[in-house]
């Protein structure tokens, strides 16, 4: 025992020190994600600064709500319904309104998304009756709202009201319909209020989040779609110049992914020429189409570990190549596929070279919007607001990989693995 305890003393010493200098790496490689963290809970924040706080002393989820909710930047244009009041004047089938207001209420569905209230000095609706009246005016109106601008203080900072059907006015007993000739125009004026629902709806972040969504998902989509069987053949047929091809394309795309500028300007060139510019589904295309040599060839391993002898029987069984596919290979390869999925999904979800060239402002991914809140360094950047963005961006991906570990962990050491 005298003899073995020093051995003994020294593995624990051994592994004491592997274990702190795990702790160390794990420490240096999670610090910037939580200082991160630490600048979007804090009220008033700045990079700029010497200051080191490790626990912040005041904690506000304002930047989060500020992202997620925010009206910044957005517009929201919509019908409405809702009531006008005023003193009315009908002269022949033009009635006058002075003095009066525009209360209306812009729904989202069922719920309501946004109430305003807009002051005027006179409006002019051509009626279906003519006579002559005059005094207290109120009706039931609808029409369209475009609201561009709001104030601190919630008034209105910019916005106009058309197309204005008036239903049900009454003047003095008599009740009229009709339309506004003109439009109102609202500067720095009225009220309004967003609702919680209406701060959802019309929310900057969720409308890029619902691009980022839709360009991943389909990249996922598609880049299954052709792996899967190419994988498949790859892995199984037998054709000339199998063991070559796959390796020649993957290093084909990698040494022409070099080319850069150059391949960007001819790519923007094709689109725009075939009509595809500013559509969603031709970035997943092409996303895809760059993570198809490598997904094939990671897959193509996971299936060379998977025993021949399964095909060979299903084959005996009178089942078609699609029937082993299906049935056969995608049970048996999950790991695999959803490796090449995860990939696929964080190669569509980051990327943003190619989305900020051949998508407008409307169709802009996550990953764009965030880069052009980089534009504001030196001018003044919310950094409570940009890290906010910057976590939620990546909170997605971090839920996805953890979901998917165990599945991401057997696919890419598996597929490493030879009978």
């Amino acid at each position: 025992m005298n003899i073995r305890l020093p051995k003994r003393r020294g593995e624990v010493i051994k592994a004491f020190a592997v274990t702190l200098v795990a702790i160390l790496i794990m420490f240096i490689i999670l610090f910037p994600v939580y200082y991160i963290f630490t600048v979007s809970i804090k009220p008033v924040s700045t990079l700029a600064t010497t200051e080191l706080t490790l626990i912040p002393k005041n904690i506000t989820a304002e930047a989060y709500k500020e992202v997620l909710f925010g009206f910044e930047g957005s517009k929201i244009s919509a019908n409405f319904t809702g009531k006008i009041e005023g003193n009315g004047k009908l002269d022949g089938n033009i009635l006058y309104v002075t003095n009066g207001r525009i209360i209306g209420t812009v729904k989202a569905g069922p719920f309501t998304a946004l109430r305003f209230e807009i002051p005027f000095k006179e409006v002019k609706f051509r009626v279906g009756q003519s006579g002559s009246k005059e005094g207290p005016f109120n009706g039931e109106i609808s029409g369209a709202f475009r609201l561009t601008r709001i104030n601190k203080d919630g008034s209105i900072g910019f916005a106009v009201v058309k197309n204005v059907k008036l239903e049900n006015g009454r003047i003095n007993g008599i009740t009229v319909s009709g339309t506004m000739e003109k439009y109102i125009v609202a500067r720095n004026t009225g009220a309004v209020e967003i609702t919680a629902v209406g701060k959802f709806v019309n929310s900057v972040f969720f409308g890029h989040l619902k691009n980022s969504l839709f360009i991943a998902g389909f990249t996922v989509i598609l880049t299954l779609f052709f792996v899967i069987p190419a994988a498949y053949a790859f892995s199984r047929l037998k054709f000339f110049g199998r063991e070559h091809v796959l390796y020649f394309y993957l290093m084909f795309t990698q040494v022409a992914g070099g080319l850069g500028i150059a391949g960007l300007i001819a790519l923007y060139g094709m689109i725009v020429k075939l009509g595809l510019y500013d559509k969603l589904p031709v970035l997943s295309l092409i996303y895809a189409a760059g993570s198809v040599p490598f997904n094939t060839w990671l897959l193509k391993g996971y299936i060379d570990s998977i025993s021949p002898d399964f095909d060979e029987a299903a084959l005996v069984d009178g089942a078609s190549y699609l029937q082993i596919i299906r049935y056969v290979l995608l049970p048996m390869a999950l790991p695999g596929i959803a490796t090449v999925a995860i990939f696929a999904f964080i190669g569509g979800w980051t990327e943003f070279i190619l989305a900020n060239l051949l998508l407008t402002e409307a169709n802009q991914p996550l990953s764009v919007w965030i880069y052009l809140l980089m534009g504001g360094i030196g001018r003044g950047i919310d950094w409570n607001y940009f890290a906010a963005a910057a976590l939620l961006f990546a909170l997605p991906v971090f839920i996805m990989f953890m979901l998917a570990q165990n599945y991401v962990r057997s696919g890419l050491t598996v597929g490493g693995l030879k009978e």
